[in-house]
């Protein structure tokens, strides 16, 4: 992304001066917006540009420090302000409130137009998207052939590390690691200091949080995590205790990941525990995605998964029992699912160390949403008796084309990864979290500011709750009594804070299309 330093110094516009907040001469512009009067403010995004001619405050002292704080907070790059138009030079309050805030202001010349100076820093963003793209692109296809040529799993962490400049972990399911790289190879950690970080590992990524943090080579690191495709293990971003950037998951980063689980497979380097016939079957629901029917039929028969019916998938992740807790974890499921007995269905189970896959299989007639009651009534069952450990679960659509069984292994997967992270222990369903996968960032930031946004900014404003009070009065079924004993309200304050959010909203709640789209901007949240 363009920085503060390329408009200054690189691009093609001249006398551009930085007047206060030059700690920050290399902050990203990932956009440009015009401040043309105060009510604006509200649209206002992280790293953006902001440009001005200052009139809407030129009067207002009070107003300049206020709208200084204001973009400040909301974390915009910086705000360039045009002279000799409706200022001879920077107001005096505005430049002490961003030297207080230590807060970037530009002083811009006169003759540039707005329009002008937005194109010269889009076209840049667009530049730089399609360099990386490239420099992606070249970088995947030296990843693959190193893996192809089986060299040593190391060096595929060492160009990770080297590419995204961060150390990285490859750790086993146990929380053990078995390998790191930094971006330069005398900062490696030794044998002794890697098997050490196996207590704090197991504990952080069960957690899930970064607020912990661990010392390598005389550093405090936190940890990124990101689960292998295999479930096998997990690749770790070490990120600097005072410089935490995320990576961001993006295409390119799941390409890594399951290039990564590929040569681990390839190498040996991760247990998968194949110690029965059952886990070559889930061996090829999560590797073989190109088999042509007449092979999956044959891998069917053999296993005895009969393929004419329609079918369910329910993956429950094995991640969080104790390894030596599994000997005795695995045969008390198994017997729990052969005792269960599900009108019109028969079961087939497939597993490894790490998941454990049950196919719900019914007659090809059968009713598609009866079925899903049916598994999900299982699956709460299922964490009823097996409460003492907490263990996440996913469950598919239906499905009944014989290339889809792993389509519905993958959807089961998908929904137990989002359940993962938001640590939420109840059954997941992908039917239920459709509108989770298919919305993408653009029409999630659409519907939050076109439904929730005046919402978001009374919490936000008031320190309320209103936004997680209306999400749980939607899945409450618009009950309030049942949402109010949830929440540990009282009913009537329960009807109170519905009526200041149909107020906000300006909504009753009994517009059906809005309601969905009430219901999409919450999930748009989560995204």
């Amino acid at each position: 992304m363009p920085t503060l330093n390329w408009l200054i110094q690189e691009s093609s516009l001249n006398n551009l001066r930085l007047i206060t907040g030059e700690n920050h001469i290399l902050k990203e512009i990932k956009s440009v917006n015009v401040l043309d009067n105060p009510d604006v403010l509200k649209w206002f995004k992280q790293n953006e540009l902001i440009l001005t001619t200052g009139y809407c405050f030129k009067d207002d002292p009070m107003l300049q420090r206020q709208m200084i704080k204001d973009m400040s907070d909301i974390g915009c790059t910086a705000l360039a302000i045009k002279t000799k138009r409706f200022f001879r030079q920077i107001p005096e309050a505005m430049i002490d409130e961003a030297k207080k805030l230590d807060f970037p202001i530009i002083e811009l010349p006169y003759f540039y137009s707005f329009s002008e100076i937005s194109q010269l820093i889009f076209q840049q963003i667009y530049k730089e998207k399609n360099t990386q793209a490239e420099h992606e692109q070249r970088f995947l296809s030296n990843f693959m052939q190193q893996i192809l040529n089986h060299e040593p799993i190391s060096t595929s962490l060492q160009q990770i590390a080297r590419f995204f400049v961060i150390p990285v972990l490859l750790i086993d399911i146990n929380y053990t690691p078995i390998a790191s790289a930094f971006p330069y190879k005398n900062n490696d950690i030794n044998e002794d200091d890697l098997r050490s970080l196996t207590d704090f590992l197991s504990l952080q990524i069960m957690k899930n949080t970064a607020d912990s943090f661990c010392k390598i080579n005389g550093q405090n690191y936190s940890l990124q995590t990101f689960s292998l495709y295999n479930q096998a293990g997990y690749l770790c971003f070490l990120h600097k205790q005072n410089s935490i950037s995320l990576i961001p998951t993006s295409k390119f980063l799941q390409n890594i990941i399951q290039l990564l689980t590929f040569a681990c497979v390839q190498n040996q380097t991760l247990s998968t525990s194949y110690s029965n016939n059952s886990t070559f079957f889930l061996h090829f629901l999560v590797h073989h995605k190109q088999n042509n029917v007449e092979e999956i039929k044959k891998l069917c028969s053999f296993y005895g998964f009969d393929y004419r019916k329609e079918w369910i998938c329910l993956t429950i992740s094995l991640q969080n029992i104790p390894e030596k807790a599994k000997s005795s974890f695995l045969p008390k499921l198994n017997k729990f699912v052969k005792n269960t007995s599900l009108e019109y269905c028969s079961i087939f189970t497939c597993f490894n160390n790490n998941l454990f896959c049950i196919y719900f299989l019914f007659p090809a007639n059968y009713h598609r949403l009866q079925a899903l009651h049916q598994v999900q009534n299982f699956a709460l069952n299922l964490q009823t008796n097996f409460n003492e450990i907490p263990i996440f679960m996913g469950i598919s659509a239906c499905h009944k084309k014989i290339t889809n069984i792993s389509r519905a292994f993958k959807e089961s997967l998908k929904s137990l990864q989002h359940q993962q992270q938001i640590n939420d222990f109840k059954p997941g369903s992908y039917l239920h979290q459709i509108p989770l996968h298919l919305l993408n960032q653009s029409s999630s930031n659409l519907l939050i500011h076109n439904i929730l946004q005046p919402l978001l900014d009374f919490d936000c404003q008031n320190d309320t709750k209103l936004v997680h009070t209306l999400k749980v009065y939607f899945s409450c079924n618009y009950n309030a009594s049942q949402a109010a004993k949830i929440l540990y309200l009282h009913r009537n304050t329960m009807l109170n804070r519905l009526e200041k959010i149909k107020e906000i909203l300006q909504t009753d709640f009994n517009n059906s299309n809005e309601n969905i789209l009430i219901y999409l901007s919450l999930a748009a949240l989560e995204v």
